[in-house]
């Protein structure tokens, strides 16, 4: 029964620091600083479930590409992604809007930019462009009324030219689909507007689809695929014209949409898009539009519309469920302003399920393959609740989180304003089983919320500085705990109480002055028949360091050896280097020759350590110093400490020994002040209500609301 016990209380975090009495904040929440289960990491894996935004200066990647005209935006925004192309196509977006409707998908196969011209000449920016690209071949789209023969003998002068144009613009859409050659699938789209067209044209690029155009109610007459995209609703292309495509292709989709801003946003839903990166353009502006929609396609992804000065809210949709980190901007403020940019710059959403990779460096934050040298960010829930949550290393957490960089180089995330009580359930189950009986879970989230909602409004620990959160690793009997006794605190003469607690007294509780040596009325020293006693032991060799060594040469060991209990006399080492070898650079044991415990507390518990060792010494002036002893005199506490809190559970204990070692045995698990966790179960298991437990372990208290 009790090797049971031990081994659940081993896996659970109990001992608490004393606290101070403090008044409580106005505020009614909590922040923690997550370090227990997070520990010092240059790199996090973070993942939302529901919806995740995170915001800082720049967090996002934006790009504006502009000009003071829309020839100096078409050379700039090409010139980001074109060096020496072999292709160059020309466009007029002027007079003739719909000779650029279909060319993007041409554009991309010839992995060619496209610049933009006057109709009568070439215009001046434009050729200085061209020059600069020094291609083999331009590409000149539609007739002389688009862009002259005055201009395109100037292009001559820059590589051999190639005009493709037709009688009318379906004529047209046509030809541009020839020269791409073969293919399966086509788009159809109206020829009446430039909104549908340049939308889906990155996809169409990508995928190799030509882009024909077509009347409202009458189908041009060109040979189609056996596959077509729709593009438009019925008032662009009417369900006669789809008909009449039914007749020899299939319609795999239609995409519609009430607006140009709506429809740019349906073209990436309904074809299933990454738009993790997009560009945007403002919607009333073809050249922006014909410019974005050429770089959308280069780099496979896609084109969204947005206003001036507005994002239309089926855009900002896609910001937000697909997770758009990256924005290339098409053209000056003119075209969009700077604070649509810097709405863009200072936010992005988390796709859910999705796992990002948090790093420091420098003393900087960054996303991997998403942003860098950012010294703060907070990922922020649309809606606090359930529903909406955070893993941290796949550990969950609810509401805020702030990600900061710790001692130049550990990403330090801090669950930001949490409400109490839901602060509390994640603390519960973690300080204690949440398998546990109810009763028992109820005195122990009141002790919490006593011990802890005089830090409401402050940041506090996650580890057992303060209490062990697990943020939302909820159990069910422990969230009815919280519930069950919401608002419930303990006082004594008017004030909260110090609520101490640990796992286990081993049948004595302790008083707080043996302890931290301030004397509290309701934290006395008193039997506990209910306590379980759970029993432990540890050993201590007396020989630390063989004796086979070569004592006369330490330089051929001393770095090479380490104690046989290395981990245990490290606590004796640092109290050596401290107290008595302040000069050392490193103290190695050799033996433990005498261990005992003297003096007894109030609580049953050992009073005093005292140690005989011998130890060598390397001595920052005086070099090897071997074989020096010493006596250490220590509370019994502070003893515990030096060994280790988690080998020796408590100083309920007493020292045995024989020729080899010392043997250290005790009862309980903590310092045994308050209330015993284990002898609240069996209380609860015998049938005592919470408020009986709580009586018991802090006499004279009152329970009361705060």
């Amino acid at each position: 029964m009790k090797k049971k016990i031990l081994a659940v209380c081993v896996s659970v975090i109990f001992s608490l620091a004393l606290l101070p009495e403090n008044t409580l904040a106005a505020s009614s929440n909590i922040s923690v600083k997550l370090t227990n289960y997070i520990g010092n990491k240059t790199t996090l894996d973070i993942e939302s479930s529901g919806t995740y935004k995170l915001t800082g200066s720049n967090v996002s990647a934006v790009t504006r590409l502009g000009g003071a005209s829309k020839y100096d935006t078409a050379n700039t925004a090409t010139s980001n992604y074109w060096k020496n192309p072999s292709n160059v196509v020309v466009v007029n977006t002027d007079a003739y809007f719909a000779d650029t409707l279909s060319v993007i998908p041409l554009a991309y196969k010839l992995k060619a930019p496209i610049l933009l011209t006057e109709q009568k000449k070439l215009s001046t920016s434009t050729e200085a462009q061209i020059k600069k690209y020094n291609p083999d071949n331009i590409l000149v789209i539609g007739g002389t009324n688009s862009i002259s023969s005055a201009a395109e003998k100037t292009l001559k002068k820059y590589g051999q030219t190639k005009r493709i144009s037709g009688k009318n613009r379906y004529d047209l859409s046509k030809n541009i689909a020839k020269e791409m050659g073969s293919y399966d699938q086509a788009v159809v789209v109206t020829g009446k507007v430039y909104t549908d067209a340049l939308a889906i044209a990155p996809y169409a690029a990508k995928n190799g689809y030509p882009i024909l155009l077509t009347k409202k109610d009458s189908l041009p007459s060109y040979d189609l695929p056996k596959k077509v995209i729709i593009m438009g609703g019925t008032s662009s292309v009417s369900q006669t014209v789809e008909n009449e495509i039914k007749k020899t292709s299939k319609v795999t989709k239609r995409i519609n949409g009430s607006n140009k801003y709506e429809i740019s946003a349906n073209v990436i839903t309904s074809l299933g898009m990454d738009a993790s990166k997009v560009v945007t353009a403002n919607g009333t502006k073809l050249a922006d539009m014909v410019v974005g929609s050429n770089i959308a396609a280069n780099n496979n992804i896609p084109l969204l519309y947005v206003k001036k000065d507005e994002t239309t809210t089926d855009v900002k949709n896609i910001f937000k469920n697909k997770g758009t980190y990256s924005y290339t901007l098409i053209g000056s403020t003119n075209s969009i302003t700077d604070s649509v940019k810097n709405s863009y710059a200072n936010e992005f959403y988390l796709v859910s399920g999705k796992i990002y990779q948090v790093n420091a460096s420098g003393g900087k934050l960054g996303i991997k393959n998403i942003n860098s040298g950012k010294s703060s960010f907070k990922a922020i829930p649309e809606k606090y609740s359930t529903a909406n949550s955070i893993s941290i290393n796949g550990k969950p957490y609810l509401g805020d989180m702030n990600f900061s960089v710790e001692s130049s180089k550990y990403v330090r995330p801090v669950n930001e304003n949490i409400p109490f009580e839901d602060y509390l359930k994640g603390v519960l189950p973690n300080e204690m089983p949440g398998s546990w009986p109810i009763e028992a879970l109820k005195a122990q989230a009141v002790a919490a919320r006593t011990y802890s909602i005089s830090s409401v409004g402050k940041t506090v620990a996650d580890t057992t500085a303060f209490q062990v959160y697990g943020g939302y690793s909820w159990y069910p009997n422990a969230t009815k705990a919280v519930d069950g006794t919401k608002g419930k605190v303990l006082e004594y003469s008017g004030k909260l109480i110090t609520a101490n607690y640990s796992s286990s007294n081993g049948g004595y509780t302790e008083a707080s002055d043996e302890v931290w040596g301030a004397q509290v009325p309701y934290l006395t020293a008193k039997k506990d028949t209910m306590d379980p006693e759970i029993s432990w032991s540890v050993s201590l060799l007396k020989n630390q360091i063989a004796t086979n060594l070569n004592m006369n040469d330490p330089n051929s060991w001393w770095s090479k050896t380490t104690e046989q209990n290395a981990t245990q006399v490290a606590g004796i080492k640092n109290w050596l280097i401290k107290n008595k070898e302040t000069n050392a650079r490193s103290v190695k044991i050799a033996s433990i020759t005498g261990l005992t415990f003297s003096g007894k507390t109030k609580g049953q518990r050992a009073e005093k350590a005292t140690i005989k060792l011998t130890y060598h010494v390397d001595d920052k002036s005086k070099g090897y110093v071997l074989n020096k002893n010493a006596t250490i005199d220590v509370k019994a506490s502070e003893f515990r400490t030096m060994i280790g809190a988690s080998s020796i559970k408590s100083t309920y204990a007493s020292v045995s020994s024989d020729s080899k070692q010392f043997t250290i045995s005790g009862k309980g698990y903590g310092h045994g002040v308050g209330m015993s966790q284990y002898g609240a179960k069996e209380r609860a298991e015998s049938g005592d209500s919470y408020t009986s437990i709580l009586k018991f372990y802090y006499p004279g208290t009152t329970l009361t609301n705060y």
